[in-house]
C-alpha cells in the first residue's frame, strides 16, 4: 500500500488479521478424523462483569478449580459476578460464597445411569455397559440399556427403562434477553471480566447453527448438504480459541449459532439424517466455507482471502439464480462515498498513519478474480484535506465488497463527474450475489436440491476434489 511518497505495510487489514484467526487455526489441528472430540466449547459471552442464568432439569454447580460442589442441584436464579478475578455467586440474591472458578453448571445426568439398589440406595454410573445384576433366585440380568433412557432396578433385582425426561436447559441472560442452551456451561474468571462457555454434544450444537444458517424452509437435501458443511467446518476449526478456553464463537466469527431457541425439527431431522459426516481433503477434515448467493460464479481462495486451498476453486453457477441477491443496485453521492472510504480504511489499516480524504478523484478496477467476475483488486485515488493526492490499493475481492460496502465483489460501476471538478458526484455499483463467494453457495444448494439433485451431489459439485465421509 502506497500513500503519497510514503511506503506503507501492505495486509496490515484487521480484517485479514481476523480471518486468519478465525480460519486458519493457530491451536490444534484436528488432522485424524478418528480422534474428533464428541463435544464443542462455544463461547457465548467475553469479559462480562457478571453473568445470571436459571437452569431446567437436573443440574449442580461445580469450582473446577478445587472440585468443591457448590450446589448438589441448580433450582433457582443464579448470579456471578468477577471481583477481583475471582467468581462471587449470588443464588436468588443470597449470597452463596467466593471462589477461584471455573464454576461449571453441569448436567449431572448426561451419560450418567441411575441404579436402584437392593437396599434402596440410589447409585449413579458412568456406564452400565456389562453389568450383571442378581436378582430374586439365581437368574442374571445384563443391562443393554440405550443412550434416550435410564436403567432403575428395584429391590427385587428387575430391571427398569425409565426415559430421560425433560431436556436439561440453562437460560442465560444476554444482550437484555433470557437465551436458551442445552448441557453444561463454564463461567471463567479473568482479569477483564468473565468468559461464558456452553458446552454440549457437537450434534446438538447444530441444531441451533443450520437453522441460523440456512432457512428452515428450503429443500431437505439443501438442508443436509448445510448439515455437513457446518460439522466439516466445525471440526477444522477446533482448537482455534483454545487460549480463551473455547473451540469457536458463536458469530459469524465462525458460525451462528441461536442455541435451544433457535432449534427447528426439520433442520434437526437434517443433521440427524447427516450424524457424524464430514468432508475431507486428503484425509483432513475442511473448512468447508459457504455463502448466501454466489451471483453465477463461485471463486478460488486465494482470490477472496489469501491462502490457495485446493477444495475451493471457481465454478459457474447456474443453479444460483435467484431474485432476491442478483440484479442489486447501490448509488453513494460523492460525499457518501468519502464517508464510508475513510471509516472502512481507518478500520481496516491497522498501525500505519492513515491521512483523510476530503474528495475520491476515481475508483479503478485493477484485478479480476479467476472467474473474470469479482473485483480482485482495487485502486481508490482522492485528494485529502491539505490538498494532496492520495491513492489506496485494495487488494483481494472480499476486502473490496467490504471497502465498498456491497453484498457483493461481482459488481460494475458508473460513476459521474461534475464538469470542471476532478472528483467523482455519485457512484452505481450493480450487481449480484452476497457474500464472499467461496464454496457452496446457499441458494445453490437449493436450487440444486429443487431439481432433484441429492446432498451427496450438491457438496461434490461447490467442493472439488472433497471425500464425504464419517468419523
Amino acid at each position: 500500500m502506497t500513500l503519497g511518497n510514503k511506503q506503507y505495510c501492505p495486509g496490515l487489514w484487521i480484517i485479514a488479521v481476523l480471518l486468519m484467526v478465525v480460519l486458519w487455526p493457530r491451536g490444534p489441528a484436528w488432522c485424524d478424523v478418528k480422534v474428533v472430540p464428541h463435544t464443542v466449547r462455544v463461547g457465548l459471552m467475553q469479559n462480562v462483569p457478571q453473568v445470571s442464568f436459571v437452569v431446567q432439569g437436573n443440574y449442580k454447580l461445580i469450582n473446577l478449580y478445587t472440585g468443591q460442589v457448590i450446589a448438589g442441584e441448580g433450582e433457582g436464579c443464579w448470579v456471578v459476578e468477577n471481583t477481583g478475578g475471582l467468581c462471587q455467586v449470588f443464588r436468588d440474591s443470597e449470597y452463596v460464597g467466593l471462589y477461584n472458578g471455573p464454576i461449571k453448571v453441569e448436567s449431572y445426568n448426561a451419560g450418567v445411569r441411575a441404579i436402584l439398589s437392593g437396599g434402596g440406595k440410589l447409585l449413579q454410573k458412568d456406564s452400565l455397559d456389562g453389568l450383571a445384576v442378581q436378582g430374586v433366585g439365581s437368574d442374571v440380568n445384563y443391562l443393554d440399556v440405550d443412550q434416550a433412557s435410564c436403567a432403575v432396578i428395584d429391590q427385587n433385582g428387575r430391571v427398569k427403562r425409565l426415559p430421560r425426561g425433560e431436556l436439561n436447559i440453562v437460560g442465560l441472560e444476554k444482550g437484555g434477553q433470557v437465551k436458551h442452551y442445552r448441557e453444561n456451561f463454564e463461567i471463567r474468571p479473568g482479569e477483564k471480566g468473565l468468559t461464558v462457555i456452553n458446552e454440549l454434544p457437537i450434534e446438538q450444537y447444530l441444531y441451533g447453527v443450520v437453522p441460523a444458517e440456512m432457512p428452515a424452509s428450503f429443500p431437505a437435501e439443501a438442508l443436509k448438504a448445510q448439515a455437513v458443511v457446518a460439522r466439516s467446518y466445525l471440526i477444522a476449526q477446533l482448537g482455534s480459541y483454545a487460549s480463551f478456553g473455547f473451540d469457536v464463537l458463536d458469530n459469524q466469527s465462525n458460525q451462528v449459532y441461536e442455541g435451544y431457541d433457535g432449534e427447528n425439527p426439520v433442520t434437526g431431522m437434517a443433521v440427524d439424517a447427516t450424524n457424524s459426516m464430514v468432508l475431507v481433503d486428503h484425509d483432513r477434515p475442511v473448512a468447508a466455507f459457504f455463502h448466501s448467493s454466489s451471483g453465477g460464479y463461485t471463486e478460488n481462495s486465494e482470490d477472496v482471502w489469501n491462502d490457495k486451498l485446493g477444495f475451493i476453486r471457481t465454478i459457474e453457477d447456474p443453479y444460483d439464480k435467484n431474485s432476491k441477491y442478483y440484479n442489486w443496485s447501490v448509488t453513494y453521492s460523492g460525499s457518501e462515498l468519502v464517508i464510508l472510504i475513510n471509516r472502512q480504511l481507518k478500520s481496516y489499516i491497522n498501525g500505519c498513519e492513515f491521512v483523510e480524504l476530503a474528495v475520491i478523484t476515481d475508483l479503478k478496477e485493477l484485478e479480476w478474480t479467476a472467474s473474470g467476475q469479482r473485483v480482485k483488486k482495487l485502486l481508490i485515488e482522492g485528494i485529502d484535506i491539505e490538498g494532496s493526492p492520495q491513492a489506496y490499493t485494495v487488494a483481494n475481492a472480499d476486502r473490496v465488497r467490504i471497502v465498498l460496502g456491497l453484498q457483493s465483489a461481482l459488481f460494475t460501476m458508473q460513476k459521474q463527474t461534475d464538469p470542471g471538478v476532478e472528483e467523482i458526484s455519485s457512484v452505481t455499483f450493480n450487481g449480484s450475489g452476497w457474500g464472499h463467494g467461496m464454496g457452496m453457495s446457499q441458494y445453490g444448494a437449493a436450487g440444486m436440491a429443487s431439481q432433484g439433485y441429492s446432498f451427496q451431489d450438491i457438496l461434490q459439485y461447490y467442493y472439488t476434489g472433497v471425500e464425504l465421509i464419517k468419523y
